[in-house]
């Protein structure tokens, strides 16, 4: 029997029903679910509480055994004790899986984890899947499902999450929901007393729209199993790692929050090594990873052409490149010819290409083609070309001969010369197949209507350029 063949069931349920569902907007069993009725689900919802008759317009249902029809997914948010009594009611009904968002489980110690196998058992009896205990909820795009505790709205896209530390993972949604970087799914996996990481990769990775995996972990029980499966995966899709609890203090935590067994770090370092996974040091470095890995082309090589505003930046970022393991290469001769028609004659004809303060966004776009196109370059950072409003903000929004009429036209004129650039970047990683990073002076977050990937900062873009060649090497070893 495979004991996840209902899966499916967890994130693209046709009926729902949340068992402790209640009128208190101050309790989890009212947010749950109005979560669930905002995000937009267009299933059956059911809620189940003995002593209501109707919540936020929805008839209430006494048990879950009086809940007419199939009911794929119940989401549990009652005190821990009555766990198996409700377990049992939904062994009965023929569910395909329940979220027990209820704490005081294995993360407690003795006798919650007698609890927690005790709960497990009876699931496994009626192949009922479970997702935790101690979690907080699940989000699917493809069925519109947002069953979480907190109010997050993630918006839809190519990346797959699954954290062990619910409150980590729910905020990652609201960083991506404020920076327009989208989710196809996403699994708070909690005590992990049934259902484990390595089963929510496995099911991600078989998904069409699932570009990257993201997983924020504590511990793995089965390591061989996580092994194999990751190290199939990683051979056709990117998975990128946060382990957390390297240290003493943070082994102590994990082992308090979710139960988890942290176990050596240096043990973990090789087994992603052999898998092929992508470790991120930060859970900025993690975020930035995941949304790499969708919107650019692998580095297929470790030579970085850098295109500069000012030589500062340059300077900055050709140390962080060798840094990392890149190289910044000479130009050929060819390319410094062309850039030479086009820069000033005080230009310092190398990589990084200085632009030496040139207004000329023409020019700008030029120099970006002939670095783009040449042989000796694999990727690129161009740094300063794309500005946003900032200086319309600093500088011409304070002058008080401009009108606000004309001053709005200047808006827009720089909001149309930062879109000509962005569409000009996407066109020539379409062409030529390398990545190409703006580091911009926009506030993190605003260039989304740009359509590009951008980083504040060169040492954020170099350690992305730096991870798409590790994992391009691991691909074509493959």
């Amino acid at each position: 029997m495979d004991r996840f063949k209902n899966i499916d069931a967890i994130f693209n349920p046709m009926a729902i029903a949340v068992i402790g569902a209640s009128r208190s907007p101050m309790k989890w069993g009212h947010i749950i679910l109005a979560n669930i009725i905002v995000g937009g689900y267009k299933g059956k919802i059911y809620p189940i509480n003995p002593g209501e008759t109707e919540i936020i317009g929805l008839k209430v249902y006494p048990h879950i055994g009086s809940t007419p029809g199939k009911v794929d997914l119940v989401m549990i948010a009652t005190p821990a004790s009555i766990v198996p009594r409700v377990m049992e009611e939904c062994v009965a009904k023929h569910v395909g899986a329940v979220v027990i968002i209820s704490g005081g489980f294995s993360e407690t110690g003795t006798q919650g984890a007698q609890l927690e196998q005790e709960v497990v058992r009876i699931a496994r009896r009626g192949e009922v899947l479970v997702v935790g205990p101690n979690t907080m909820g699940v989000f699917s795009a493809q069925a519109s499902l947002c069953a979480l505790m907190p109010t997050v709205r993630p918006k839809e896209g190519h990346i797959a999450f699954v954290s062990q530390s619910g409150n980590l993972g729910t905020q990652m949604l609201r960083y991506g929901q404020d920076r327009g970087v989208g989710f196809a799914k996403f699994v708070s996996s909690g005590n992990e007393g049934d259902l484990h990481c390595e089963d929510y990769v496995e099911y991600f990775a078989k998904d069409q729209k699932t570009k990257v995996l993201l997983a924020y972990i504590e511990g793995i029980d089965d390591g061989r199993r996580f092994l194999e499966i990751t190290r199939e995966i990683s051979a056709r899709k990117p998975i990128v790692v946060l382990k957390a609890g390297r240290t003493r203090s943070g082994a102590r935590a994990a082992k308090s929050h979710c139960g988890a067994l942290a176990g050596s770090s240096q043990i973990y370092d090789a087994v992603f090594k052999q898998a092929g996974i992508i470790k991120a040091s930060t859970t900025e470095e993690m975020f930035d990873l995941g949304r790499a890995f969708v919107y650019l082309p692998l580095l297929r090589g470790k030579r970085v052409g850098i295109l500069t505003w000012g030589g500062g930046w340059g300077v900055v970022t050709a140390d962080a490149c060798e840094d990392a393991g890149l190289e910044v290469p000479d130009l050929p001769g060819e390319s410094i010819q062309e850039l030479d028609k086009i820069l000033p004659p005080y230009w310092c004809r190398g990589n990084p290409v200085d632009l030496v303060g040139v207004l000329d966004r023409a020019r700008h776009l030029k120099c970006l083609e002939i670095l783009a196109r040449c042989e000796k370059v694999d990727g690129m950072i161009v740094l300063g070309t794309i500005t946003g409003t900032s200086f319309f903000d600093s500088v011409i929004a304070g002058i008080s001969e401009v009108s606000a009429e004309k001053g709005e036209r200047i808006k827009k004129e720089l909001e149309k010369v930062d879109k000509t650039f962005a569409n000009r970047i996407n066109e020539l990683m379409a062409r030529f197949k390398k990545p190409i990073i703006p580091v911009t002076m926009m506030p993190e977050g605003s260039a989304k209507t740009l359509g590009i990937l951008t980083f504040p900062t060169p040492e954020r873009a170099v350690k992305v350029l730096a991870k798409l060649f590790e994992y391009s090497r691991h691909s074509d070893r493959q």
